[in-house]
């Protein structure tokens, strides 16, 4: 479905964005970011460790913000859009076992002229028991 900037209306909510979260898929996203911090990718170290998320590794944060970008990316690209900034906050650390679902809400459109318009959207990221893991803002141009 194409969507353009005057087709949008406040309020509009993104399709959402749902995975699981396992050990290996932690493991993955620690090789593509370079990011091998025990806290993330050694179980034995995290369970001996006094640190966030009780025994259980953690998920990157900047998974949980991929997965926000992709709700964002996924709605607005197919047709011409781009995300042009992207500001989030973790709240909750996101564990093995998971499912974490990331969506966004239209909040402001501003007109700027062809070309500069653009959209601002709430985004959202929860996990399976509805808690807020990470929330942010995030700036989208549509044609």
């Amino acid at each position: 479905m194409q969507i353009s900037f005057e087709s949008v209306n406040l309020g509009t909510e993104l399709p959402p964005v749902q995975r699981h979260i396992d050990q290996e898929v932690i493991n993955r996203f620690a090789v593509a970011s370079f990011d091998y911090n025990p806290i993330h990718v050694d179980p034995a170290w995290k369970a001996r460790a006094d640190l966030p998320g009780g025994k259980s590794t953690i998920a990157h944060g900047q998974m949980t913000m991929s997965f926000m970008a992709s709700a964002i990316t996924d709605w607005a690209c197919a047709s011409g859009g781009w995300l042009t900034r992207l500001d989030a906050k973790y709240l909750k650390p996101v564990l093995p076992g998971d499912v974490v679902t990331a969506g966004g809400t239209v909040t402001e459109k501003h007109f700027h002229g062809a070309g500069k318009n653009y959209l601002v959207v709430d985004i959202f990221a929860r996990n399976q028991k509805q808690e807020l893991v990470a929330a942010g803002e995030a700036e989208v141009t549509l044609p």
